[in-house]
């Protein structure tokens, strides 16, 4: 798909329209440094680590007049990361991170190419442009926009970057999983009966073909609806979904997937320096394994947990509960502070809990589990939007997560204090 991209790009070079075309560049440099100590909640043993990393987008979008656009983003990463098992280690990438030619005519788009889908709050789809190396797709999508409503028909599958990840044995990165044999294609509609409220709909079928390296045969619908609105100072936002489909077929037992997830929140801004008040209750149940034809925990088709269920990474929207209070308020021009305190929960305390990224276990679920407690992290982010250099900002994060009896009784009676902290520099220009 890429390389048939780049073909076109040259051939529209070479007919001289590229050089007709009105282009907006601009760049993205993002800095950070990472802490993270005691994540097996176990302070006898250290497995505490840091990373510095350094991500820079290069943008640039040229509008051909006749509704033809072109976006082209290649980004390019370093990662210096340290444990005590692996030392040092270093990662170096650079690659596409988007690249598609897009054509509207009246109310109808068409995009193909490399490209990110985000919709909603993301809980589902969306661009994890928190990592250093962000999710996007190849594949081609069609648009649909006229008054209230907005609909799109996608059919894409991962892009195969490589995902920098740690290893002990090799200072390089390696990829995650094999993303070809993934296939992702859905809808999602959106109506408005004002400026932000409304309602989403939508549907998601996401297979993996008997090659691919994780999930061989799982075929999986998932679909759901969102409801917003925002009004005098008051935000809302509740959204429920819901998955069947095949799980996998191992010894000849057909599994089946019956599994859902649900949210509401609700906030009020006052005047006073902006300030924020909000609530959110996150919902998913749990599998307690009884029944080994069906898998009720809920699946992500692509993760995008991090922003919503605490910052440290411990949880994802599947056999959890989680009460968060949060506070967002700009004292003085420019600076903001962002606190948000979680009460976690499992569903099932037989079943798995499961991680960020929906697929790894913190801990697997087992059938002597009783404690359903998980624990309470506490996120506190300071941002700061420099008056003085346009496009720079400053973010610094402090987060602790207390452990609760279902990590003692999972950790063999251990549950010392998790902590995680970074300190970003990001600059757009």
């Amino acid at each position: 798909m890429i390389k048939k991209i780049t073909l076109l790009l040259i051939a529209l070079g070479i007919s001289g329209l590229v050089q007709a075309a009105e282009w907006t560049v601009s760049s993205d440099l993002r800095e950070r440094y990472q802490s993270f100590n005691n994540f097996n909640f176990n302070s006898a043993v250290d497995n505490n680590r840091w990373e510095f990393d350094s991500r820079l987008y290069l943008k640039a979008k040229g509008d051909f007049g006749n509704g033809l656009t072109v976006f082209i983003e290649p980004q390019a990463v370093i990662i210096q990361n340290h444990t005590l098992a692996g030392g040092t280690q270093n990662f170096t990438q650079a690659d596409l991170f988007q690249a598609w030619l897009q054509y509207d005519i009246g109310d109808f788009g068409l995009r193909i190419g490399r490209q990110n889908l985000v919709y909603g709050d993301q809980r589902l789809l969306g661009h994890l442009g928190w990592k250093d190396v962000a999710r996007t797709f190849d594949g081609v999508k069609g648009m649909y926009k006229s008054g209230p409503v907005r609909l799109d028909v996608f059919a894409v599958h991962p892009a195969d970057i490589v995902a920098m990840t740690p290893g002990v044995t090799a200072p390089q990165g390696k990829s995650l999983v094999t993303w070809e044999d993934r296939r992702l294609i859905g809808a999602y509609g959106t109506y408005s009966i004002a400026p932000k409220n409304g309602m989403d709909a939508y549907f998601i079928n996401w297979s993996h073909n008997q090659h691919a390296a994780v999930g061989k045969g799982r075929n999986m619908n998932t679909f759901g609806t969102r409801l917003f609105g925002s009004w005098n100072g008051f935000d809302a936002t509740a959204e429920a979904v819901f998955q069947t489909g095949t799980w996998s077929n191992t010894g000849g037992l057909n599994v089946s997937q019956k599994a859902s997830a649900y949210a509401v929140k609700a906030g009020y801004t006052f005047d006073f320096w902006k300030t924020r008040f909000g609530v959110e209750y996150d919902y998913s149940p749990g599998d307690d394994k009884t029944d080994p034809t069906t898998h009720k925990t809920f699946v992500f088709p692509f993760h995008t947990n991090h922003a919503h269920y605490g910052e440290m990474d411990f949880f994802s929207w599947a056999n959890m509960k989680d009460l968060r209070f949060s506070l967002k308020t700009s004292p003085l021009n420019g600076l903001t502070f962002i606190g948000n305190a979680h009460l976690f929960y499992l569903s099932e305390a037989k079943g798995d809990w499961v991680n960020v990224v929906g697929v790894g276990n913190i801990f697997p679920g087992a059938p002597g589990f009783t404690q359903t407690k998980a624990g309470t992290e506490i996120d506190l982010k300071l941002v700061y939007k420099v008056e003085t250099v346009k496009g720079l900002k400053l973010v610094g994060l402090y987060g602790i997560f207390n452990p609760g009896a279902a990590v003692s009784e999972r950790n063999g009676g251990k549950a010392d204090a998790a902590k995680f902290g970074y300190l970003i520099a990001q600059y757009v220009f």
